[in-house]
């Protein structure tokens, strides 16, 4: 988790000496340590989570708020059951340690887990990295919600976990019964907007699996510098149902205007350079599942997902009402309520789900984009017209040394595509281009076997030009990669060895070591790739 902390505040205080004393009988980490220091996490409207840390170990604990709770509310219990379940087959979440029913501890229940150091993005628009990685954050986020989708709820040891077939109608009375339980004064579009969905509910609802109930990209652990995601938290909402009310709510902040900001940070994201549009989301979650890339009632869902959200917001309202909020700007949830019951409205009353603008998921840069017309037009003009003429040149050559020859056709368009400056692409150094960049390009030119060749793009040379680009000496470079970048030479690629699966490189046998001024290689090799004519070994 991040470390958004700060003091405990007043109301949620509880003595600390008490926890540790408690702690010290049931984690080893607790029983030499002195010193135990607990700060109180900023964001989270429901359960107060507060981050302890010893001198050589770091935790999160989560208890149920004091006070006067609703009815069914702030189940801690459940988090901590689900969170073990998932934990055990590998699923992201953090490791939970312990859970303490004697509320004479701390006054809660409460549980203990284990603290994951990652990035959390408090706004889900994620200022600060940049447009190609902010769409690698949201695919690693709908690739692990359609991973949650795909697990076998019966293998998860989680008997009674929640009541199956039938969620969204339960879903539509519980929050109804939510709303209701915590509204300060009467909203006629909330009234409006449960009356739909309780006429309107899908065919689609007898489908089941595991869901989180609040999956949102602020409730994710990315790791510290990739995309990948390190930990799903606030487990609080989850139970058994349909999935696509998760993804719905997912979703959901693309089809509210940008200026919207409702819990917490959660601000509209329609526009937002890099983030990748519903209809990119939805057909990579159905790729995942391995589902039908349509989904029938969607306005339904997006609908139900901001009347759930209307009335979190309703209720993290009652809480400052009551003075046990969870979160320091509690009161100006109330406002928000309102807007978001009408925004719903809408979306249910349309004929057909209006989208946002869809951005392309993997976006070029204007040079990228210029580049890659070229080479379109280079590959309808020059080397898709010379097919005819490579494969004769093989059907004739194909029991002869020449086979292993490049036909004199290709040089003859590798000069062209060198006068016109479509050479050594896939090199960000030579070509200016960015990987992403050179992955539509690669796209394009994968349509045609030797059209990499034309470009001086194809493999093993890309690979093994990066290799002394990278980390070659001066030497090196002079006798190998400015050949290479040239075209004047080829290189290989020796990998494959008889014994072992050796594509795994963990795998492999032959070994390497120095003697002198020299290297001693012993091992077998198979196959080679690039082994032909002119090839530097």
């Amino acid at each position: 988790m991040d470390r958004q902390t700060t003091a405990v505040r007043p109301e949620h205080r509880f003595d600390t000496n008490n926890l540790k004393r408690y702690l010290s009988g049931k984690l080893d980490s607790f029983s030499h340590n002195r010193t135990l220091t607990v700060q109180q996490y900023i964001a989270g409207q429901s359960n107060p989570t507060f981050y302890i840390e010893t001198a050589n170990k770091r935790y999160v604990l989560r208890k149920k708020p004091p006070g006067e709770l609703l009815p069914g509310a702030h189940k801690v219990d459940r988090e901590y059951a689900v969170q073990k379940a998932l934990y055990s087959v590998g699923f992201p979440v953090p490791h939970p340690v312990m859970y303490c029913t004697d509320t004479s501890v701390i006054g809660t229940e409460f549980y203990i887990m284990e603290h994951v150091q990652g990035r959390i993005f408090r706004d889900l628009r994620l200022p600060g990295v940049s447009a190609a990685e902010r769409t690698a954050l949201y695919v690693a986020a709908v690739e692990t919600l359609a991973k949650l989708h795909s697990l076998d709820v019966d293998t998860l040891s989680l008997m009674g976990y929640g009541k199956g077939s039938g969620y969204c109608k339960r879903q539509v009375s519980t929050w109804t019964k939510q709303y209701k339980a915590s509204a300060h004064k009467e909203n006629p579009a909330m009234d409006k907007l449960c009356d739909w969905l309780s006429h309107n509910l899908p065919a689609s609802d007898n489908e089941v699996s595991l869901v989180h109930g609040d999956f949102r990209i602020d409730n994710l652990i990315f790791h510290p510098t990739e995309a990948r995601v390190l930990a799903v938290l606030d487990w609080e909402l989850s139970t058994t149902g349909q999935p696509i009310a998760d993804l719905a709510y997912f979703l959901m902040p693309h089809y509210w205007p940008s200026h919207y900001k409702v819990i917490s940070t959660m601000g509209g994201v329609t526009g937002v350079k890099g983030i990748p549009s519903p209809d990119d989301l939805i057909s990579i979650y159905c790729c995942c599942r391995g589902i039908p890339n349509s989904l029938p009632q969607l306005n339904f869902f997006i609908s139900m997902a901001i009347f759930k959200m209307a009335a979190i917001a309703q209720g993290i309202y009652a809480r400052h009402l009551l003075g046990n909020a969870s979160s320091m700007n509690s009161a100006e949830f109330g406002e928000s309520v309102e807007p978001l019951a009408e925004l719903g409205l809408q979306i249910a009353f349309s004929p057909t789900l209006s989208l946002p603008i869809s951005h392309q998921l993997f976006m070029q840069s204007p040079k990228g984009q210029v580049v890659l017309q070229h080479v379109k037009e280079f590959m309808r003009k020059h080397i898709l017209p010379a097919h005819k003429k490579v494969k004769e040149y093989y059907a004739k050559h194909k029991d002869t040394p020449e086979r292993w020859h490049t036909p004199p056709v290709l040089e003859e368009l590798k000069a062209k595509a060198r006068a016109a400056g479509l050479w050594n692409l896939f090199l960000p150094s030579e070509s200016g281009l960015s990987q992403l960049d050179y992955t539509h390009i690669a796209e394009e030119t994968g349509h045609c076997f030797y059209a990499p060749e034309v470009f001086n793009c194809q493999a093993p040379d890309t690979g093994n030009m990066e290799v002394l680009h990278l980390f070659g000496t001066e030497e090196q470079k002079r006798l190998w990669l400015e050949p290479l970048l040239r075209g004047d030479i080829r290189s290989c690629f020796c990998m494959t060895e008889p014994d072992v699966a050796s594509s795994d490189a963990t795998n492999m046998e032959c070994t390497l070591h120095r003697n002198k001024d020299h290297f001693i290689i012993n091992g077998k090799k198979w196959w080679s790739s690039g082994k032909c004519v002119n090839v530097t070994e």
